[in-house]
């Protein structure tokens, strides 16, 4: 059955991507509260290469988001990107 709101979300995208993205309180997923204009460029692109490609510009944002690999590009930083400590690490006051 069809969401009788998605044309409220797709014509929200900013709404949309702040609805689906993932929440807590953590590293992940405030890297990913600042990620909507990045994530939404993206989308663009898409779009952009749909029409060069002489087809017509389809993709909705939400089935861009429902396919959007959130946690492997989380994996492809690293530790230290991703605001974490490095494993096995010391510092040693001397």
């Amino acid at each position: 059955m069809a969401n009788d709101w998605s044309p409220f979300l797709e014509d929200n995208p900013e709404t949309f991507y702040n609805a689906v993205s993932p929440t807590g309180a953590n590293n992940f997923t405030n890297y990913w509260k600042n990620k909507y204009s990045d994530v939404y460029g993206g989308y663009l692109g898409k779009l952009g290469q749909q029409a060069i490609g002489g087809q017509s510009p389809s993709l909705t944002f939400g089935d861009y988001l429902k396919d959007y690999p959130f946690l492997s590009e989380w994996l492809r930083m690293s530790p230290g990107n991703r605001g974490q400590m490095g494993v096995g690490t010391s510092r040693w006051m001397v």
